[in-house]
């Protein structure tokens, strides 16, 4: 009897396999598109049974594909939903494949995990506000990592490639930022040095830059899971597994990963009147504060704040974005005002999927922040720097 039934288990789980999507390859990595913005490549485990992927958080509905170098196939996913299918690797090795889109699992981004001799790194603030930090790629040179809880990524700027960083081009990415999309070239495995932290085999997106302060980003995703503490005061970064203890100065903010980006609710007071907006939390902006030109559109707020300029804003892609320079009365952060501030609205929205809201560090660098990636809240605390000038 018990040799029966283990037929017919045997019989039943072959027929179900029969029935799932296939995807055919004949190489060993596969590349995987989030919609239209991410790729990632990935290296199909036939031990994992299955081998699963977890993208990040959308709304509604989102398309992943799964491209091999001789097939692609297409998902319409939902959230908190399972999709199984098979990987036929040259015509005979069977992977099992699963998209988990459950909100309680981890993100798949690169293992961006660190060794490190101590855990504070110190910085300097930019005269643009931004955070700059020392370091190496590969056993360059010294080079200016800007730190960018804007980035889902690392990023190694084109002009300094083959001069002052060797790196082996062997990919390209679609990326997004926030004047537009590009196709970047992509190195798969290098290594990061920072003040003591050092990264192995960290994939790199390379982009032109321009003339900016910066030679690489350091992206949020470098300290995923983990706490990191920003103190503008003293110029330290502090890194830890746990969360330190607060005291009752903090306010604690939650936020949301959007494509893969923190983002915090903020309050925009015009004429009385309260406009709620997603924004995302970037250390990487040298600006004030931003909105879509479509949500200003929505919210009929033309006509009621002042202009004060116009402008060009530029993102990673390189694309410049004309701007409508307008003046803020009130903004709530975590529950403090801040006044009379510059909000940039585009007099035409980039082509980017994302249009929410963005506070730089401008605004940023005012508040004692305590971020915790492992459970999506942060911890704000005025420091010496917010009554500091806004222009």
């Amino acid at each position: 009897m018990k040799v029966i039934f283990f037929f017919l288990s045997v019989v039943l789980h072959n027929h179900a396999a029969a029935q799932l999507p296939v995807l055919k390859s004949t190489g060993k990595t596969i590349q995987i598109r989030e919609g239209v913005r991410e790729i990632h490549e990935q290296h199909p485990v036939a031990m994992a049974k299955p081998d699963v992927y977890v993208p990040k958080p959308f709304a509604k509905t989102q398309t992943i594909t799964y491209i091999s170098d001789i097939d692609s196939i297409s998902f319409h996913v939902k959230p908190n939903k399972k999709y199984d299918f098979l990987i036929i690797q040259n015509n005979k090795d069977t992977i099992y494949t699963q998209i988990n889109t459950f909100s309680n699992q981890v993100v798949s981004y690169p293992n961006y995990t660190y060794t490190s001799e101590t855990n504070t790194i110190p910085f300097e603030i930019g005269d643009d506000n931004r955070i700059y930090l020392k370091g190496t790629i590969n056993q360059s040179d010294s080079l200016y990592f800007l730190f960018d809880t804007g980035a889902s990524a690392m990023v190694v700027s084109t002009s300094v490639l083959d001069k002052k960083v060797k790196a082996t081009i062997d990919g390209s990415v679609l990326n997004g930022g926030t004047d537009g999309m590009e196709r970047v070239k992509t190195s798969s495995k290098n290594t990061i040095d920072i003040q003591g932290f050092t990264w192995n085999k960290v994939p790199l997106l390379a982009i032109d830059f321009g003339d900016s302060p910066f030679d690489a980003v350091l992206g949020w995703v470098a300290f995923q899971n983990k706490v990191v503490k920003i103190n503008y005061e003293s110029q330290k970064m502090t890194v830890s597994d746990s969360l330190p203890k607060i005291d009752s100065e903090f306010t604690k903010v939650d936020f949301k990963l959007i494509d893969g980006i923190p983002y915090i609710k903020c309050h925009l007071i015009v004429g009385g009147k309260v406009y709620e907006e997603w924004f995302d939390f970037d250390s990487g902006s040298d600006g004030s504060l931003s909105i879509s030109n479509e949500y200003f559109t929505q919210n009929h707020l033309q006509g009621k704040l002042p202009k004060m300029g116009e402008g060009i804003s530029m993102g990673s892609a390189g694309i410049e974005v004309k701007i409508d320079v307008l003046l803020l009365p009130r903004l709530q952060v975590g529950g403090f005002e801040l006044y009379n501030l510059a909000l940039n609205v585009p007099q035409k929205d980039p082509e980017t999927p994302d249009k929410l809201g963005n506070i730089g560090n401008l605004i940023l660098k005012r508040f004692t922040t305590i971020i915790d990636f492992k459970n999506n809240c942060m911890y704000l605390r005025p420091n010496n720097l917010f009554y500091s000038s806004m222009y």
